[in-house]
């Protein structure tokens, strides 16, 4: 992969050349992502994927908002807005988030994000033609029925205990059942309709080198960008790529991409426990030692030099030094 980063005209670190000289933005970033999967097929396809639905159970048709409000009480109105939100004409409801960074706290957001998305899911399945069409006596059967929710999560970095996958569901289970399964006695999920789906692209770029699925396209396209995967002539990949092409997006919508590229909270989170650590070794060196430890964190994960300084507050020259002793160590 060549990131365009000329003397000349300094690119942005979301957008990356090919040997042609054709610019693709890389979809693992918020904003990028959503032009990616703004895309009926796309997102059906991804989904049917990720889930592993069969041709009994597959997804048909869908419709899609992108950083949907759900208007619930957060302190000092701070409402949340979900990646993207995918209603199903079978009632079925699915929020995708792409994340690039992992931050303090970041399972609990997991479990915030997907209790806005059952009170979201819960309201608009009321409101659907299905549970309209019932009478009366039926609605009050099915007055506390959920509709089935699935939280995924596309995580840039390592989140998976195992490092022999990189696609796992989470869901509650009982603990007793759990300590008294065994072969001939499975403990099976007590919430069945609420469930996560958290996708480690890094084991994925380990473990999987070749393309042999679909679902292997989409998550090489997702973790590695657009130079990493093949031309192909299915028109649903076809189109996604064709997405990316910086040559097809307009000067505005750049803009607005670059404008809106990051994780306020996130990175406030991040800095506040760099402050936090700092205070606590009560020394100012600490702070500065956060700093560095940040950075090179991120250029273990191949980050880009730009993202690097905004999240790390070092100067580029430190942040290069730093590299340049990294790959010293890499080396001896």
């Amino acid at each position: 992969m060549t990131e365009n980063n000329t003397t000349s005209e300094k690119k942005a670190y979301y957008i990356v050349t090919n040997a042609q000289g054709e610019e693709f933005l890389l979809p693992y970033y918020s904003e990028t992502f959503r032009v990616l999967m703004d895309d009926k097929d796309t997102i059906r396809d991804m989904l049917n994927c990720l889930l592993g639905l069969d041709s009994d159970h597959e997804i048909i048709d869908l419709d899609y908002e992108f950083e949907k409000p759900i208007d619930v009480f957060m302190p000092e109105d701070d409402s949340a807005r979900l990646d993207v939100w995918v209603t199903t004409k079978d009632n079925r409801y699915f929020n995708i988030e792409m994340q690039n960074r992992s931050h303090p706290f970041f399972l609990d957001r997991l479990q915030l994000y997907n209790s806005y998305q059952t009170l979201r899911g819960k309201y608009e399945y009321n409101r659907s033609a299905y549970f309209k069409l019932m009478d009366e006596k039926e609605r009050k059967v099915h007055f506390y029925e959920l509709p089935e929710m699935v939280s995924i999560w596309l995580c840039n970095f390592p989140i998976l205990k195992s490092e022999n996958i990189f696609k796992d569901s989470w869901a509650v289970y009982s603990e007793d059942e759990v300590l008294h399964s065994d072969t001939t006695h499975k403990a099976l999920p007590i919430f069945t309709k609420k469930r996560y789906i958290v996708v480690d692209l890094p084991n994925f770029k380990r473990i999987r080198k070749n393309i042999s699925s679909r679902e292997d396209y989409w998550l090489k396209l997702l973790s590695q960008g657009p130079l990493e995967v093949p031309e192909s002539k299915d028109p649903i990949f076809r189109d996604a790529l064709n997405r990316l092409r910086v040559s097809r997006i307009s000067p505005e919508l750049l803009k607005a991409l670059e404008e809106h590229m990051f994780d306020k909270h996130a990175d406030e989170a991040i800095e506040a426990e760099i402050w936090l650590k700092a205070e606590a070794q009560g020394l100012a060196k600490g702070l500065e030692q956060g700093h560095i430890e940040m950075a090179l964190a991120m250029l273990a994960d191949n980050k880009p030099i730009e993202e690097i300084v905004k999240y790390s507050h070092l100067p580029e020259s430190k942040v290069l030094e730093l590299k340049q002793s990294q790959a010293k160590e890499t080396r001896k």
